[in-house]
């Protein structure tokens, strides 16, 4: 057969494997960060089957849309551009890996574990030599092989003789060319560019079996594929290396290096898939590996999204989309370990129409009839759908199943390094619940890789809390310290002072020399007061306040003593269902008054100042099976629409005499002390703000409190 013949017969076939080029500019124009909406938009409209799969997910009843989508650039900006990705990627991936078993004797778990192998060395050699578009090179390890399946799709009982022949691969090309006129690698290379690849990469398939003597003058696209197909093969590959060194410069060390940890990387997410690994003829092999593939895409995908997510909440939304776009899973809830409180505490998607209600559940850890707490305590997946008629639903269990809308719920446990520190409530039905228990390897991935995540985020987060905790803790001690050394020569100078005034006529000179040595260490001594204010602030006993009418009735004083005379508006929006916070009043009337003086200091031009109150309704929790409420915490922000708190002072601004004041007696004391009492009133304080945009302080306190203990 010639072998322009035999292209134009594969040309002409059904089964020519199309590289979608629209996936391709999807995935590089998601990586960008510098696409727009429109231009998504426009290129997914060009691909019917992406186009199908984005309506299916937006279509699902579970989305809970806000309004009908009608337009593709709508369904981009609500599933987001993570979604969008992992949606390309994993598409991408099941028209690539899509194999009919057409030929039974046709080892279809060695050809594609040979591929994948070959496919993460040629990447990680690019990386090590830092190539421009690495995944480039993973795509030319990845189907260097793929013109023999074309050539067996298309000529499957041609391709049986071929394969009779012998096992060996030099032999195998030798027969495809004398079958066909073409072997697997000018296959390959041809639909490399029938797809409009880099025509490097073609070459580089191209040649991939030529003498290494004719590789040493090729490009280093060449070499490198090469390389790669001569680690991932099956036997003495180490061995090998001293053979092909010279077409790199990577030292031979870390060649070794390279092969040791593709083939380490392959095994490991293989068996952690329950993918059987082994070169061995499976019947269910070849679909095993296309899902295999698929997964691996999309967790990758997903992996990096993990990655870079700033926040926890980030975080929660990546591993949703996962479990979406791969299980198809329409909802899940979350709940975390308060240890402090001895509770799991809810959340979900803020998307979610039972959003409020989740995250005003708690579960008592004390509960063990309850599957999400069982599932915790156990480190273990939990499935309602497993229970037998005998064993009852814990009341909270039946709930949450109610607000997932599902058949059952299925518990998998978020961990980290250290323990487990969540619960994923995933909403399934039967179905959908054995897919998860057949990818058990995946969805282990998924809830490390998510506990992993977390932990780093929330402990880079405490980290830098406890670093300013002790940082004022040992401003505070010192300041102690400082005050108690310098008093006592104050009260011997003091005394001296008046003893000599007594000693002296009424009328001698020095008499007001003295007086003025009196006043300035009176004023040494009034320093300390203030100093005392930061270090341990007068904090009285707790009654219940109304925090309401504790700020109206601060702002009528200031109004007239501070805020008019400068022409600064005030203004205060009290939330009606503010229930009374137990606290100290003085210490909290105290706190409002500096930080309302300190905005109007700042504003010399006039402007606004604006007290806001706000119960956090998210934050009262309903312990389900107990029937018990926790009362939650209270937000009270002082906002103002003033020049703005420098950046370069802002990590500081609650550490003793950092201001932006000059010339005042107490400057830079005012917000220690603020920080000290909010401190003691066991709440926290932040502080937003943008230079020429204003400033907004942001106190949260809880709704019953009572006097820290000292010790």
């Amino acid at each position: 057969m010639k072998q322009t013949h035999i292209f134009e017969k594969i040309k002409q076939s059904n089964t020519l494997p199309q590289l979608p080029q629209v996936m391709l500019r999807l995935i590089k124009a998601c990586n960008s960060g510098k696409t727009s909406i429109d231009e998504l938009a426009e290129i997914i409209s060009t691909d019917p089957s992406l186009t199908s799969r984005l309506l299916q997910i937006i279509g699902s009843p579970y989305i809970n849309l806000p309004k009908a989508v009608n337009s593709i650039k709508n369904a981009v900006v609500y599933l987001g551009v993570d979604t969008i990705r992992n949606m390309a990627i994993s598409t991408s991936a099941m028209r690539f890996f899509n194999v009919s078993k057409i030929v039974p004797e046709f080892d279809i778990g060695r050809f594609w574990y040979h591929s994948y192998k070959c496919g993460v060395i040629a990447k990680k050699i690019a990386l090590e030599n830092n190539f421009s578009d690495p995944d480039e090179f993973f795509l030319a390890g990845l189907l260097h092989d793929i013109g023999r399946l074309v050539l067996l799709q298309n000529f499957p009982d041609d391709y049986k003789t071929v394969l009779q022949t012998t096992p060996n691969e030099k032999q195998i090309l030798a027969a495809e060319m004398e079958m066909f006129g073409a072997d697997t690698p000018q296959v390959s290379a041809w639909l490399f560019r029938q797809w409009n690849l880099n025509p490097l990469i073609a070459d580089a398939v191209l040649f991939i079996n030529e003498p290494i003597e004719q590789i040493k003058s090729a490009l280093f696209h060449v070499k490198v594929v090469f390389i790669s197909n001569i680690l991932a093969g099956r036997t003495a590959v180490l061995e090998k290396i001293p053979d092909i060194i010279c077409l790199t410069d990577i030292p031979r060390t870390g060649l070794e290096q390279i092969a040791v940890e593709a083939e380490q990387e392959v095994f490991d997410m293989a068996k952690s898939l329950g993918i059987n690994s082994d070169y061995v003829q499976d019947n269910d092999c070849e679909e095993s590996l296309t899902c295999e593939i698929k997964d691996l895409s999309l967790f990758f995908g997903t992996l990096r999204n993990l990655l870079q997510a700033r926040d926890v909440d980030a975080v929660l939304d990546v591993a949703q989309n996962g479990f979406k776009i791969i299980f198809n899973v329409p909802r899940m809830f979350y709940f975390f370990l308060d240890e402090k409180k001895n509770m799991l505490t809810g959340g979900c998607s803020s998307n979610d129409k039972a959003n409020k209600i989740i995250q005003s559940i708690a579960l008592p850890i004390s509960n063990t009839s309850s599957l999400v707490v069982k599932c915790l305590k156990e480190n273990t997946v939990q499935n309602s759908l497993k229970q037998t008629p005998y064993q009852k639903l814990a009341i909270s269990d039946t709930q949450l199943i109610r607000l997932l809308e599902a058949k059952g719920m299925y518990c998998v446990p978020i961990c980290s390094s250290k323990n487990t520190s969540g619960i994923m409530v995933l909403g399934v039905d039967a179905a959908t619940a054995k897919t998860l228990d057949d990818n058990s390897g995946l969805v282990r991935l998924f809830s490390q890789q998510t506990g992993v995540c977390i932990q780093s985020i929330r402990f880079y987060n405490d980290y830098a809390v406890n670093i300013h905790e002790k940082k004022m803790q040992a401003y505070s001690t010192l300041t102690d310290k400082v005050i108690h050394e310098i008093n006592n020569p104050i009260a011997i100078i003091k005394n001296y002072i008046q003893t000599l005034g007594l000693k002296l006529p009424d009328k001698h000179p020095v008499q007001e020399d003295l007086c003025v040595i009196n006043e300035e260490m009176s004023r040494v001594a009034g320093l300390l007061d203030k100093l005392r204010s930061f270090s341990s602030p007068k904090i009285d006993g707790f009654e219940p306040v109304d925090i309401n009418q504790l700020c109206l009735g601060i702002l009528e004083i200031l109004k007239k003593s501070i805020l008019l005379p400068k022409q600064i508006e005030a203004d205060i929006l009290v939330d009606p269902e503010m229930p009374r916070v137990k606290t100290d009043r003085n210490g909290l009337k105290q706190v409002f008054i500096n930080l309302i003086k300190n905005a109007a200091e700042a504003m010399n031009k006039g402007g606004k100042i604006t007290v806001t109150t706000r119960f956090l309704s998210d934050s009262a929790k309903i312990m389900i099976d107990e029937k018990k409420r926790i009362p939650g915490s209270v937000e009270i922000v002082i906002s103002d629409d003033g020049p703005g708190i420098d950046e370069t002072i802002k990590e500081t601004l609650f550490e003793p005499y950092t201001t932006t004041k000059t010339g005042t007696a107490n400057a830079g004391l005012g917000l220690a002390i603020v920080h000290s009492i909010v401190k003691e009133l066991n709440g926290k304080i932040t502080c937003k703000t943008k230079p020429g945009k204003g400033t907004f302080f942001i106190i949260i306190l809880p709704v019953i409190s009572s006097k820290m203990k000292q010790g």
